[in-house]
């Protein structure tokens, strides 16, 4: 069963507070119980993912990248979850045992035991920790929960790269590996007009990742921040072996679902100070972006005077790149590497364009398409989608259902696309129907 509940946040961001909706999704029981299947997260740790898939799963939330996932588990599971965890691509393995015996309350309030829990931070929660300053990996935690079961305790088996943390005295287990003790250190990435290697209004980031001789699979360490600075945790022996060049970090360029690869630019470590002033930047080359263009019928954009609702706006999602802003002429902006491109050019064309609601408030629907294959990184050549939006007479209007149809068709047009196959330029446009 999965439930969805929505709150407000305050958070501070530039040292503006700022007041945000939030929302919480609850799923109780594994993923064989419900219909949607834990799916990695791209901040998530590879191979980490293997653990919220975990048969004895007996509950999970997700909020704003803080999840937590909570199992019932044998002693001969907990292993099985203390395996998986040592072969997810961390730094540190941080293991830790307490005697506490615990519960958590699902949003009905009913009260679910557990024994092992599994906190991952990732999206807005991993980037507000890293804000703190405080010079650690932030990587997922597994936690046992042994209710002073001694022969529990005595069955567990810990993999050579646990990090044991634990509370109780005497405890039988030892863990092989040590936490290292890591300094912040910082550095600046820039393109090459000397403004800062990020665009998160037009849903581009920059990634840090280190990668290590002979191990497959990088380590996602820091995200540039708007203008332009990261700083990631390094011991002095990380540091010693970047310099040696058995180690090495590399820069990626793109959107939430870009994938660092270890042949990306290189970071040289040169360049990282553990002082945050007079830092030397780095300079990258600032990616190409896809535009595209809609309009209302009469040629105007589509700017909604009054809006139904404060805040209300149309705007356009496309798989990758995401949701996308228009701006005062009708145009948007977003990103896709090349491989990302062709593949949600070759998916069937979907309604993704929303239109907000004039009947209930923050609801905005998918009524009509703009295709991928519409899209250009020549801006004066952007694919143009026309349509009438409802207007101060249509204020009562509803979403239809597919199959009643939709008194509102969008025009798209097909602005001069260059035909690669005869050679010669085109102009072609057709209707589609929306929901």
């Amino acid at each position: 069963m999965r439930k969805i509940i929505l709150f407000i946040v305050l958070f501070a961001i530039s040292s503006v507070a700022q007041i945000s909706y939030a929302a919480a999704t609850e799923q109780v029981g594994p993923d064989s119980a419900n219909r949607f299947p834990t799916v990695a997260q791209p901040d998530w740790p590879k191979g980490i993912v293997e653990i919220p898939r975990h048969e004895s799963r007996v509950y999970s939330i997700w909020v704003n990248g803080n999840e937590n996932f909570y199992f019932k588990t044998t002693a001969e599971q907990i292993n099985e979850l203390i395996s998986l965890f040592s072969k997810a691509r961390m730094r540190d393995h941080e293991l830790w045992i307490s005697t506490t015996k615990k519960q958590v309350k699902s949003f009905n309030g009913d009260s679910i035991d557990y024994n092992v829990n599994l906190q991952i931070l990732s999206g807005i929660a991993l980037a507000m920790s890293r804000r703190e300053g405080n010079p650690d990996t932030f990587e997922p935690r597994l936690t046992v929960y042994t209710d002073n079961n001694h022969t529990l305790v005595k069955q567990l088996k810990l993999p050579d790269n646990i990090v044991l943390n634990c509370d109780i005295k005497e405890f039988p287990l030892k863990g092989k590996s040590v936490k290292p003790n890591r300094k912040s250190w910082y550095g600046i990435v820039q393109f090459e007009d000397s403004t800062p290697a990020t665009d998160f209004e037009h849903g581009l980031s920059t990634q840090i990742t280190l990668w290590e001789k002979g191990v497959e699979g990088g380590i996602k360490i820091a995200k540039v921040d708007h203008k332009g600075f990261f700083d990631a945790a390094f011991s002095d022996k990380e540091i010693a072996d970047l310099k040696a060049g058995n180690s090495w970090l590399t820069i990626t360029v793109g959107n939430w679902l870009t994938e660092a690869k270890e042949d990306h630019t290189r970071l040289p470590v040169e360049l990282l100070s553990l002082e945050k002033e007079n830092l030397k930047p780095v300079r990258i080359s600032r990616p190409k972006f896809y535009y595209g263009r809609i309009l209302f019928e009469d040629g105007s954009a589509p700017i909604l005077n009054p809006p139904p609702w404060p805040g209300a706006e149309i705007r356009v999602d496309f798989p990758y790149a995401g949701d996308a802003a228009i701006d005062s002429q009708g145009y948007f902006t977003v990103y896709f590497t090349k491989e990302q491109y062709e593949e949600a050019k070759a998916q069937k064309v979907r309604e993704n364009i929303y239109i907000p609601d004039y009947s209930e408030k923050g609801r905005s629907t998918a009524r009509f398409a703009f295709p991928v294959a519409l899209l250009s990184q020549d801006k004066t050549k952007a694919g143009v989608v026309r349509y009438r939006v409802p207007n101060s007479q249509d204020r009562n209007w509803q979403p239809q259902s597919r199959k009643s149809g939709n008194p509102f068709r969008a025009l798209i047009i097909f602005d001069l696309m260059y035909s690669r196959r005869n050679r010669r330029k085109t102009s072609r446009c057709w209707y589609v129907s929306g929901i």
